[in-house]
């Protein structure tokens, strides 16, 4: 069960939008010249968090072998 909540934590990673944190930056200039690129930072952290809380969720889902002790 834990695998598969890391993959979809994985697939949301990648499905959110960086529109305005990669590509569309002339988008996020203000009037005055200052660049507010709250959303922008926001979906990379949100990005950052997804992807690590998958790997953990997936690495903790493996069997430890018998070996390993």
């Amino acid at each position: 069960m834990k695998k598969i909540i890391g993959l979809v934590c994985w697939l949301l990673a990648f499905i959110v939008p960086f529109r305005y944190a990669i590509l569309d930056t002339d988008d996020v200039v203000l009037a005055d010249g200052r660049a507010d690129n709250i959303v922008g930072l926001l979906n990379f952290l949100l990005m950052m968090v997804l992807i690590f809380v998958g790997y953990a969720l997936v690495d903790s889902s493996k069997g430890k072998s018998p070996s390993a002790e």
